[in-house]
């Protein structure tokens, strides 16, 4: 007899319920109050592209939505960042350009991925240049896990970071009648290499998400690690990645309490992991710890809900 932990996992229900379960978290956010349009687009987009990357690359050995949920319901949980649309935007890039280095596995002749993916990442980092700080892991991940990266594909992906960093100076050069001062405040980055370590100023309700989120990465690495001898070499060097990115997100937002980009990165790595967690265990444990975690999440988002609505 299946457990409610699996019985949720395999379900064609579930993703259609988490859908209609974050729909109604926005509405009862300030979807309509606030018209929060393009977020919402931003979010439906993301868990579409969250899909895609999961069927594609087949994260899951048997039938299961457990990632895309998993990050709906991790989404949701984040209700403070609901307003940003710059956020959602520049989380909606980084999905794609994450979706086109998984597309290039093995291939180091894939120059127009590479030129894509980061074209997409340069036009992300105009909106918030915080994106600059993934551009050396994303090479590295390129080289050690996705095995794509050669000269060509570098070279491409320097061309495609560099393309909108071309095209909006040409276009300030012409509104600004050839002020060079345009062109040097377009590439100034110095707020973002501030590291205050200052947690006193960071909401109860950031640490929270954060801490769950660290919770269901230590769950889901652990057994991913312990079980991915089931896996094929492909989804182990995915999923590989997705840790190399949690790592650096948590990181990154421990130095930078503030910095959003990290804990949305943080949430989207962190969903594959829950989600292969979820999918592929079968015990008493498991499922014991599913239900606990899945009323404390619903509690958590409505917490961070009655927080936002007191502030607003």
């Amino acid at each position: 007899m299946k457990r409610i932990q699996n019985k949720t996992a395999e379900s064609r229900l579930t993703l259609p319920i988490a859908i209609l379960y974050g729909t109604a978290m926005w509405v009862l956010a300030g979807l309509f109050k606030e018209q929060w349009w393009v977020q919402f687009a931003c979010f439906i987009l993301s868990v579409m592209l969250v899909m895609r990357i999961n069927s594609k690359n087949l994260l899951i050995r048997i039938y299961s939505r457990s990632v895309s949920v998993t990050f709906i319901f991790l989404s949701c949980a984040a209700v403070f960042l609901f307003p940003s649309s710059t956020g959602g935007i520049v989380q909606l890039c980084c999905i794609i350009a994450l979706m086109l280095l998984y597309d290039s596995y093995q291939d180091p002749t894939t120059v127009g991925k590479a030129y894509y993916a980061f074209l997409i990442l340069g036009i992300g980092s105009m909106l918030d240049a915080h994106v600059i700080f993934y551009l050396p892991l994303l090479w590295i991940m390129m080289k050690i896990i996705v095995y794509a990266l050669s000269w060509r594909t570098f070279f491409a992906s320097l061309l495609g970071l560099a393309t909108p960093y071309w095209f909006m100076c040409g276009w300030l050069m012409w509104q600004k009648n050839g002020d060079l001062n345009a062109i040097v405040s377009l590439f100034a980055v110095q707020d973002i290499l501030q590291f205050p370590f200052d947690f006193e100023t960071v909401p109860l309700t950031y640490q929270l998400v954060m801490a769950f989120a660290t919770l269901l990465l230590l769950i889901g690495s652990s057994h991913f690690i312990h079980s991915s001898f089931r896996d094929k070499i492909r989804v182990r060097q995915i999923y590989y990645g997705f840790i190399t990115l949690d790592l650096f997100s948590l990181a990154l937002w421990v130095l930078q309490p503030h910095n959003e980009l990290a804990m949305r990165m943080f949430i989207l790595s962190t969903s594959p992991l829950a989600g292969h967690y979820w999918a592929l265990t079968h015990s008493r444990f498991s499922n014991i710890i599913f239900i606990i975690l899945t009323v404390a999440l619903i509690a958590l988002t409505a917490f961070n809900l009655w927080i936002s609505s007191s502030v607003s």
